[in-house]
């Protein structure tokens, strides 16, 4: 018996103690979840709609529990990209750049300076037209993160050998609306939700196998799912929402009105909007 501890104990040593990696794992494109598969799966529309997107602010006020960090917040700030990635994956938008428009005006007024002054460059000869002009104007913000929503846990110890297990369950919330540039009226508006998961695994050995010799180990792994794809996984949901409702409400149109009844939309369709 007392070998069999100590061989056990070698092998939980062996993971506590395993070296880090030597070399950085190689760049690669960012996993996407489900939602993404079903947003780049949709039925193609009758005609692509331009859209403009401002900013997508963060209304939490949350930042990431001391000692972290009093001035990161918990959520991130990139979600304006997020959307705008959404937008043009679904093949439904064509995004018009807004969030760097300053930066692409003076871009034009450089070219416009050197083709006055007779200086401008081959691919610039031409006169530049007009910046198009959006039909809708999507806005939004992330309007909730709550931590612990739920946690939980469950472990069992004999003989000073035993296991745990811990978990925690925090939750993003997003709203995205559709707004008619032409009246300024919101024509569709949509909130969507996403959890966080959060656990724990260990294991452990505590106990003496001879006088004054005592037999210690432990091993364990947490894994944390990226906030950042909750958050995109949101707004690519909410985005899904969003042209689902249109189609309903005669927004906009699907180049085969029969795709309407395809598996994706039926989904996103059938699927209820939760009680508290």
């Amino acid at each position: 018996m007392r070998h069999l501890l100590i061989i056990a104990s070698l092998f939980l040593l062996n993971g506590c103690l395993t070296a880090p990696p030597k070399q950085a794992a190689e760049p690669t494109l960012l996993p996407r979840s489900q939602s993404y598969q079903d947003l780049v799966q949709l039925p193609t529309p009758k005609g692509k709609i331009f859209v403009s997107v401002y900013n997508i602010q963060d209304e939490t006020g949350q930042f990431k529990p001391y000692p972290a960090s009093n001035f990161s917040t918990s959520v991130p700030q990139s979600a304006t990209a997020m959307l705008i990635s959404a937008l043009k994956d679904s093949n439904w938008f064509i995004p018009l750049e807004r969030q760097g428009l300053q930066n692409l005006l003076n871009e034009r007024k450089i070219i416009r300076a050197a083709q006055e002054n007779g200086r401008v460059a081959i691919n610039n000869a031409q006169p530049l037209s007009s910046l198009v002009a959006a039909n809708v104007l999507i806005e939004g913000s992330i309007i909730g993160y709550e931590s612990n929503v739920k946690s939980g846990g469950i472990g069992a110890r004999y003989f000073g050998i035993g296991g745990s297990t811990q978990y925690q369950l925090d939750q993003i919330a997003v709203n995205l609306r559709v707004v008619d540039v032409s009246t300024g009226e919101i024509l569709s508006s949509v909130n969507t939700s996403k959890t966080i998961l959060s656990y724990e695994v260990q294991a452990g050995v505590f106990r003496f196998i001879d006088y004054q010799r005592l037999l210690e180990g432990e091993v364990g792994y947490t894994s944390n799912e990226p906030v950042m794809m909750c958050l995109m996984s949101a707004i690519e949901t909410g985005v899904i929402y969003l042209i689902n409702d249109g189609i309903t409400r005669n927004l906009w149109q699907l180049q085969n009105p029969k795709d309407i009844n395809t598996p994706v939309f039926e989904r996103y369709k059938n699927l209820k909007v939760p009680t508290a």
